[in-house]
C-alpha cells in the first residue's frame, strides 16, 4: 500500500513539472509559494475564490493544479476549478477542515517542487545558481 503522502508528492510533481517553460512560469511559481499562506490566512474558500476572481492564466493554473492533486489523491471529485470551489463552499465543517488540511499538504508540495524543479523563489525570480547546500551535496557524492 502506498502512503497518501507519497501520492500527494507524486501528483504535485506531475502538475508542477508540466509548467516548465510556460510563459507565466515565474508568476505561477510566486503564486504557488504564496498559496499555503493564502489558505491559512484567508481560509480555503476565500483562497480559491480569489484565484478564480483574478482569472489570469497563472492564477487559474495554480487552482487547477491544486484541484488535480486533490483529485488524484481522491480528496475531491471536482473536474474543474468551479466544481472545486462549489464543493468547498458547500462543505460542512468536518469536510471543510479535511479539504483545508489536504489542500495545505498539496500546496506545500507544490511550493517545494516550484523551488526545486522550476527554480523559482517566492518573489518569482529564477534561481540562477544552485544553492550552496545542494552544490556541496553533489560534490560529496561518490
Amino acid at each position: 500500500m502506498i502512503p497518501r503522502s507519497h501520492l500527494v508528492a507524486t501528483a504535485a510533481y506531475d502538475v508542477v513539472v508540466i509548467r516548465q517553460g510556460v510563459p507565466f512560469q515565474k508568476k505561477y511559481g510566486a503564486l504557488a509559494h504564496k498559496l499555503p499562506g493564502l489558505i491559512l490566512q484567508n481560509g480555503l474558500a476565500q483562497a480559491t475564490g480569489f484565484l478564480i476572481a483574478k482569472g489570469t492564466q497563472e492564477h487559474l493554473a495554480v487552482l487547477d493544479d491544486l484541484r488535480a492533486i486533490l483529485h488524484a489523491t481522491r480528496a475531491t471529485a471536482a473536474v474543474d476549478q468551479a466544481d472545486l470551489h462549489k464543493e468547498i463552499i458547500a462543505a460542512d465543517l468536518s469536510q471543510t477542515m479535511l479539504l483545508t488540511r489536504r489542500s495545505l499538504e498539496a500546496a506545500g508540495w507544490m511550493k517545494r517542487y516550484v523551488q526545486g524543479v522550476l527554480g523559482v523563489d517566492a518573489t518569482g525570480d529564477s534561481r540562477s545558481e544552485p544553492t550552496t547546500e545542494g552544490q556541496a551535496a553533489r560534490e560529496n557524492q561518490p
